[in-house]
């Protein structure tokens, strides 16, 4: 047990404690000598809980321990209206509620470093590859707000999770609600939810809001493999593409001109245990009936847990990865003038000066591109003779071309701005849309802000209440 594990033990027993004693189900006597223990407990920490083997699980060492403070008599009545199962089950929803938050938390500085990077770099001209192959040039901050764009959706995932997180399972009981005359609503407001988890079988025995969690944070796992494997390649000798400063790269032990991108390896392991949690936690959950069973509600997550506590930290150090790179520009944007990516905007040119067909304007393009590369020129080497040689091969006519609307078609900062329709290349559209993320980023944040206050001030309006029954004199 962890000291958010016990934690969360804690304030679940002291809810359930305040509901109990407002609905009159416990005396007052009993239920301030609970408040008082539960609070000398807290004050001790997970190191109070017995550790004995013997003890089946911590809910049990807890009502041991209390049981050590108060005796059996007072201890045994905080269980009134409940059952192991609703417990456990409400303990996922909190500790799932943490995980997301805290993921939400890391996700949006790393969306903010994205953003901040795109924008230093908005007319850094850089080859934009499909198939790992030159494409059309784009720009490295045309790239970046393409990544804040998956990550905003990876963003959006987690808090339709959290939606379904924020149903308290308290008071669900074995299976079947309770005939005592409990208040669900209100040891879930205790908790800090906005609602309760019904019908009471579904409450306890479903676990797919933590497998929806591990599906979010396993598709944000995918988002940054993407990404790191760009920037793998990026990095290696042959493309030479970006720097990495030593601290996010490391050394050989015997080769002194290596510099190996550790910390992009390590990444790409991360999102690959993801994948392996969320396909073990589904195997599990899938084989079981629609009832109680530990391998759906407890060993078959186990895993789920571990994975989700270290992807914050994975977050944290993309962004400093973010935070590091450097596009290596001038060698960038001379190889989108020699590397043929703008071949596109030559075809585009000729369909708008020659009046082509574009298919027609393709196959002329193409001859020529051949044409160079056999001759080994490079794009920039292109001049209006050639196309027009290649043309009346092809149409058996030429097409009054000259040279300076070959070199304009052809030069890769003109074909990034002359892409102005929505979502292109041109720098005043890529600045609009980082604008735009960063909107969306302020509002999520300050959503993901709103719903960590409500958890907290519940956690204070707890423990004022678990102060006000333990001040309660016999």
């Amino acid at each position: 047990m962890t000291d958010a594990d016990f934690a969360a033990m804690s304030a679940m027993n002291q809810a359930h404690l305040v509901m109990l004693a407002e609905q009159g189900i416990l005396k007052p006597a009993v239920a301030a000598a609970i408040a008082r223990a539960t609070q000398s407990m807290a004050r001790e920490g997970r190191a109070a809980l017995p550790a004995d083997t013997a003890i089946e699980d911590p809910y049990f060492a807890y009502e041991t321990r209390l049981t050590e403070l108060v005796g059996a008599d007072i201890a045994g009545r905080l269980h009134a209206g409940r059952s192991r199962n609703d417990i456990g089950a409400t303990l996922d929803q909190i500790a799932a509620r943490g995980h997301c938050l805290a993921i939400l938390d890391a996700l949006a500085t790393l969306r903010a470093a994205v953003l901040d990077l795109a924008a230093a770099h908005t007319a850094t001209v850089v080859p934009g590859h499909t198939h790992l192959q030159p494409a059309q040039p784009i720009t490295f901050g045309f790239y970046l707000v393409s990544i804040a764009a998956a990550l905003q959706r990876d963003a959006d995932r987690l808090l339709a999770a959290f939606a379904h997180i924020d149903a308290c399972s308290l008071g669900g009981a074995a299976m079947a609600g309770t005939s005592f005359p409990i208040d669900r609503a209100r040891a879930a407001e205790l908790l800090g939810f906005s609602a309760i988890a019904t019908p009471c079988l579904d409450a306890v025995a479903a676990r797919d809001f933590a497998c929806e969690l591990l599906f979010a944070a396993t598709q944000l796992g995918v988002t940054w493999n993407r990404v790191v494997q760009d920037f793998h390649v990026y990095f290696s000798h042959e493309f030479s593409a970006i720097a990495l400063p030593d601290r996010v790269a490391g050394t050989s032990s015997i080769m002194p001109q290596k510099k190996n991108p550790l910390v992009l390896e390590f990444l790409r392991a991360e999102s690959a245990r993801l994948i392996g949690t969320l396909t073990t936690s589904l195997t599990a959950i899938r084989s079981t009936n629609f009832s109680i069973a530990i391998d759906a509600q407890r060993e078959g997550l186990i895993d789920l847990w571990a994975a989700l506590r270290r992807v914050p930290d994975n977050l944290r150090m993309l962004t400093r990865v973010i935070e590091s790179v450097q596009p290596r520009a001038e060698l960038l944007l001379e190889r989108c003038r020699t590397n043929f990516s703008t071949a596109t905007d030559l075809a585009d040119g000729l369909v708008q000066r020659a009046d082509l067909p574009f298919r027609d304007a393709h196959h002329v393009v193409g001859g020529v591109v051949r044409a160079a590369i056999e001759a080994g020129l490079p794009a920039d080497a292109i001049d209006a003779e050639m196309v027009e040689r290649v043309a009346e091969a092809e149409l058996g006519r030429r097409l009054g071309l000259d040279d300076a609307f070959v070199r304009a078609c052809l030069d890769p900062v003109r074909a990034v701005e002359r892409r102005t329709t929505p979502g292109g290349t041109a720098q005043a559209e890529v600045v609009r849309m980082i604008g735009a993320a960063r909107a969306v980023l302020a509002r999520q944040v300050d959503e993901a802000a709103r719903l960590r206050r409500r958890v907290d001030d519940a956690t204070d309006r707890l423990a004022a209440c678990v102060d006000e029954l333990a001040r309660a004199k016999p």
